[in-house]
């Protein structure tokens, strides 16, 4: 390989001019991406629901990275907030590029004592504000002639978990809507692709890590191990730079092995 490959190899994965919008930004997951976006070169827009928990986000990302990073207030689940969160993105940096869409809520209950209030605030932020959050987004890629949208998906995307059916009824349809928006937008170069996290060391799983569940996830883990949310980082670049460019509709796990098996270490 010559040095003009590696080169072009290396610039494959740069985001340099770049600037993306990364919803549920202020922890975990979100915070983990938009710090590998940022190091990859990007500008970035954060955007959550309490300001007073992203401004330190945006000012140690800026602090670390160099990147312009500015923190908006939005509830996804809310759509004026959503077409003002791209407004704003558009109007400070003149472009948008790249969108995250991450932010995520869920209400654990059965089934059968599942509530309708408790069903519209989980879909709303994970469903439909989602939706309406890419649709914003992708009228302004279009313009631009591409873009990239990625969708945080989840292991109720294709399997069930119990006390979680709003949740997984929502992920799973992020996941149908990941394809559709693909195959759609495709002739407007505007990529469309999920991750799918299995289970994530974050303030949201500390109560799975604490009881029974946690030696049921590390004996179904072949890594052996729960992932970290910069776990995520690297995939989060590759679907946002250049080398994904001919990669569209696909959902990847990053979940240490947990969707290839069930309980490995019994099976040993």
């Amino acid at each position: 390989m010559n040095q003009n490959t590696v080169t072009n190899t290396i610039k494959l994965f740069q985001l340099d001019g770049k600037v993306s919008l990364i919803s549920g930004a202020s922890r975990g997951i979100g915070r983990a991406m938009a710090e590998g976006l940022a190091g990859a070169g990007s500008d970035l827009v954060i955007a959550g629901r309490e300001i007073d928990t992203l401004t330190p986000v945006a000012e140690q990302i800026t602090e670390e990275t160099g990147r312009t990073v500015l923190p908006i207030q939005a509830d996804v689940g809310n759509l004026p907030d959503i077409d003002a969160l791209v407004d704003q993105t558009v109007a400070t940096f003149g472009r948008l590029d790249v969108l995250v869409n991450n932010a995520g809520v869920n209400v654990r209950n059965p089934a059968l004592e599942f509530s309708e209030e408790d069903w519209d605030f989980v879909t709303d932020v994970n469903l439909k504000g989602a939706f309406f959050l890419a649709k914003a987004c992708g009228k302004i890629m279009e313009k631009q002639g591409g873009g990239k949208v990625i969708n945080t998906l989840s292991l109720t995307s294709a399997i069930g978990l119990p006390t979680s059916v709003a949740y997984t009824a929502a992920k799973g349809g992020l996941l149908q809507l990941t394809k559709l928006l693909a195959v759609e937008w495709a002739e407007h170069n505007i990529q469309v692709n999920g991750i799918a996290p299995g289970f994530i060391r974050t303030e949201m799983t500390a109560p799975a890590r604490e009881d029974s569940r946690n030696e049921w996830i590390l004996n179904r883990t072949p890594a052996d191990r729960w992932g970290e949310p910069e776990d995520l980082a690297g995939l989060t670049i590759f679907f946002a730079s250049n080398a994904s460019d001919f990669v569209t509709g696909q959902m990847v796990f990053v979940d240490g092995g947990f969707m290839a098996g069930s309980d490995w270490r019994r099976q040993k």
